[in-house]
């Protein structure tokens, strides 16, 4: 499927809560809403899980939303996993309750596209993308900021690194990370969410940091 999202074992509440979120986060609207064995199905307008080589921000935007209300509702991601033995799955993505919620954050979306893209949703603060980009050197080709993303373009195919090259793409997210963290940013998730065939898809970062974050402040990891 590539237009549908399962809550299951969450409480009907909380389920119509999120449902809102959806609507609103997902510029094509819900299609239809209804009981699905033991869980509550959402079939979305349009096809965001499919993949595309390119990217789909609107996608993005979506999981990302979906996570903060989540997060913001006491929901808390404790893992992504692939429970398929299909060629084309998705992660699901399991959660534990806490209450009171954690404090609330800001959050990003990171992706890898194409053969040489690299994609921040939404667009992060100027000193971060500045940071980013120092931190890659001479293996950026350029960098422009557009509406809703920031991007980077490598010399090169790192996303499709072969021998040595293998290596140099993991430091590349390494020292990725690592810039996040001094601007307060934690990993949060990490989700394969198209179900495109291999070669076509990638995971999508998805990172956060506590609102009125500053310099000095502990960084709490999930």
């Amino acid at each position: 499927m590539t237009d549908r999202i399962r809550f299951i074992n969450f409480p009907p509440s909380d389920v119509e809560i999120l449902r809102d979120h959806v609507q609103r986060a997902w510029q094509k609207g819900i299609q239809d809403f209804r009981t699905y064995g033991q869980a509550k199905e959402i079939k979305l307008n349009g096809n965001p899980w499919r993949s595309d080589f390119s990217g789909s921000d609107g996608a993005r935007r979506l999981v990302r939303k979906l996570l903060e209300a989540l997060y913001d509702m006491g929901w808390v991601l404790q893992a992504a996993i692939d429970l398929s033995k299909k060629e084309s799955d998705k992660d699901s993505l399991i959660f534990r309750y806490q209450s009171p919620p954690p404090p609330p954050c800001e959050w990003l979306s990171i992706s890898f596209d194409r053969s040489d893209r690299l994609r921040i949703s939404d667009p992060p603060s100027s000193d971060l993308a500045a940071t980013v980009v120092s931190a890659f050197g001479q293996t950026v080709s350029k960098d422009e900021r557009k509406p809703g993303y920031f991007e980077i373009k490598f010399h090169g195919y790192p996303w499709y690194p072969s021998g040595e090259e293998t290596v140099k793409t993991r430091m590349m997210v390494v020292r990725l990370l690592e810039v996040l963290e001094s601007f307060g940013y934690t990993l949060y998730a990490s989700i394969d969410q198209t179900n495109g065939p291999e070669g076509e898809e990638s995971d999508v970062l998805v990172v956060h940091k506590q609102k009125n974050w500053v310099p000095g402040m502990p960084i709490w990891h999930r």
